[in-house]
């Protein structure tokens, strides 16, 4: 089986698109998830590059053994939706940790 082990820190890159979305300019959040615990992480709370990609980087301690899973919640201008924001939601399967 593919994984890691309990104690590794992990970064990943986050992408979200839709049409009239941009990472830089809206908001968005990154829950990490391995089912029976999860964070919710700030777009203020990721990492920046010098090319404007993000990156959630975390302890796998934080979370324990399991699936680990991305959710990006991206908040996208749209004046046909209460409030002028439409939620778009998009779930990766990121890795297995193991002890």
């Amino acid at each position: 089986m593919e994984g890691t082990y309990i104690g590794t820190k992990l970064k990943y890159q986050v992408t979200a698109s839709s049409s009239g979305f941009d990472m830089v300019e809206n908001d968005f959040t990154v829950e990490i998830t391995n089912g029976t615990k999860s964070r919710v992480f700030a777009k203020s709370e990721l990492v920046q590059d010098e090319n404007n990609k993000f990156y959630v980087c975390f302890d796998t301690r934080d979370f324990g053994i399991g699936q680990l899973t991305m959710i990006i919640t991206a908040f996208v201008p749209d004046l046909d939706f209460d409030g002028g924001i439409r939620t778009e939601v998009e779930k990766k399967e990121l890795i297995y940790v193991k002890n």
